[in-house]
């Protein structure tokens, strides 16, 4: 297992920053981004990018919205709208729907738009370049359902598979659909499925068609990349359960039209990269391309690159993660795997799985336009819902409660303490009260702890800065209020970046809370005393947002 980037005590300059990537697995452009996305992977990972660089670290980051993905295709027929525009537009307000929430990337594009689809293609056959040359494609003939739904259609088109199809699992019998059951994780070809059905017509034939799939040579190979990736047991199980049925194997192309095609000799249709294996990690690549463009540093998947490469999902996209994605990293010689995969279980919303396709979400943008609502606050809640070990419920009483509590609790004491600082002309005279620092670094180091990179759990992340805010008491004097607003920057920046960049400024700093400079005081203050700028909530704005209340 690779090593993960160190970080420092507080107070320490982080003597060796290493350069570390993160790439979160594309949202699919057939709807906007809900609160399950938001609490999930994506949250996650801006937790964890602020961290590494809260400890000094080099960290950027890049994500894509994949409009090629077949639901998009779905959606699109249903809307009798053109497939690319509508998956452009939805890829706007996915990243207004993220950035509403204060989850950003360095960059944010969708590769499949205007001059973008150019270097994305390029990246495209690039990959399959280097798995035809390592030997690890192969040409397999398969069958694949046909319906009636248009007969004058491509016959590239008249294959029912992706969104169209519908089935029941053949491992655990749930009921499942296009290539993954989300019940059990498991992959499956739709000749393998049982009770196949189509969602647009009537299954009439099976056609034998030929695709490229991955062939990964060498036992055990991905067993021992999981482990050098550190995957979580629960997900491992998942993993290894595919293997077991299936080899170490997966489906690369598709047949169709609107995608990525890769041309062969031994295909007897149009093939389109497959948006879970070879497509999904061409969005990775394309996101390093992206990250070094005009630069002369290789991609950070390159081989020769020495980046940390982070990515994160959710347990819908195991199989295509731990077997598609990292499957084409180990089968060619260019491109690398990443150092760390993270998963999630599903958010539930009031007993049910958020889902675009059902309707049934809050949209991270309709939240976050709640009327003089605090993002920060609703970060930590989301923080502390997010559901890493097992699906949790998001519950609008519950969420109103505790975002209640917290607002509280956090705006009190910050109130407390700059009315303290703002009795002093100058900062001139203030020092980190060293008892204060004690117990901040050993709450900087618990959660540390609860951010490390071999365990993660965001959802433990808010404990140690509530701590620090219940030891906040009574009025105290300008040391304990210095050393308590340092603190509170410094534990609340990952979850709370809006209050404590605007306190860090206010005390004298300048960028990002810094752990190093935690106990560093600065004799200017800049301004008035920023507040939190939110207030409480009530049950009734939680359920304006919900499904059925606002159009989509």
């Amino acid at each position: 297992m690779k090593k993960s980037p160190a970080v420092p005590r507080i107070n320490e300059a982080n003597t060796h920053p290493v350069d570390v990537y993160i790439s979160p697995v594309n949202l699919t452009a057939n709807g906007r981004a809900h609160l399950g996305h938001a609490a999930g992977p994506y949250l996650r990972m801006d937790v964890v990018q602020k961290h590494l660089k809260r400890a000094g670290h080099h960290v950027r980051s890049g994500l894509t919205t994949d409009g090629f993905e077949n639901h998009v295709l779905v959606r699109a027929a249903l809307e009798n709208v053109d497939p690319s525009a509508l998956a452009h537009g939805f890829h706007i307000r996915i990243v207004e729907d993220l950035a509403s929430v204060g989850v950003v990337f360095d960059h944010f594009d969708d590769p499949a738009y205007g001059s973008n689809l150019q270097r994305f293609s390029k990246v495209g056959n690039a990959l399959m370049g280097a798995l035809s040359a390592a030997g690890s494609l192969r040409f397999l003939a398969g069958r694949l359902p046909v319906d009636d739904a248009d007969s004058t259609a491509r016959p590239e088109e008249r294959f029912c598979i992706g969104g169209w199809f519908g089935a029941t699992c053949p491992v655990c019998l749930a009921s499942a659909g296009s290539f993954f059951c989300e019940q059990c994780g498991h992959h499956f070809e739709p000749e393998e499925a049982l009770n196949p059905l189509s969602k647009r017509g009537r299954i009439v034939e099976w056609l034998e068609n030929v695709s490229a799939f991955l062939s990964i040579a060498g036992k055990d190979r991905l067993l021992r990349a999981w482990d050098d990736t550190a995957i979580e047991s629960s997900f491992l199980e998942i993993g290894k359960g595919y293997v077991a049925r299936k080899g170490q194997q997966m489906r690369l192309t598709v047949p169709g039209l609107h995608g990525l095609a890769w041309n062969s000799r031994h295909f007897n249709s149009q093939q389109i990269l497959f948006s879970y294996s070879s497509l999904l990690y061409a969005h990775s690549l394309y996101c390093g391309y992206k990250d070094t463009e005009g630069t002369h540093k290789p991609n950070p998947f390159a081989r020769e690159s020495n980046a940390f490469l982070i990515g994160g999902t959710g347990i819908d996209n195991t199989i295509p993660m731990l077997v598609g994605v990292t499957g084409c990293a180990l089968g060619q010689n260019s491109f690398r795997p990443f150092d760390r995969i993270f998963f999630n279980h599903f958010l539930r919303l009031n007993g049910s799985k958020f889902s675009t396709s059902r309707g049934h979400v809050i949209w991270a943008g309709e939240i976050a336009r709640i009327p003089n609502i605090s993002v920060d606050v609703l970060r930590v809640y989301l923080s502390e819902i997010c559901p890493e070990e097992t699906e949790i419920d998001l519950v609008p009483e519950r969420l109103v409660d505790r975002y209640n509590a917290v607002l509280d609790k956090i705006s009190v004491a910050i109130d407390r303490c700059t009315e303290s600082l703002n009795s002093m002309s100058s900062l001139a005279g203030c020092h980190v009260d060293g008892a204060m620092m004690v117990t901040l670094d050993r709450l900087y180091e618990k959660q540390c702890a609860a951010l490390s990179l071999d365990r993660l759990r965001v959802s433990q992340s808010s404990r140690p800065l509530i701590e620090w805010v219940d030891h906040l008491d009574g009025s105290p004097n300008h040391k304990t209020a210095y050393a308590w607003l340092m603190g509170l920057c410094i534990l609340a920046w990952p979850l709370m970046p809006k209050i404590t960049e605007a306190l860090w400024r206010w005390l004298g700093h300048s960028g990002h809370p810094v752990a190093a400079r935690a106990s560093t005081p600065s004799p200017h203050r800049n301004g008035a005393a920023p507040k939190i700028d939110g207030r409480r909530l009530a049950v009734s704005d939680i359920e304006r947002c919900l499904p059925g209340r606002i159009a989509a």
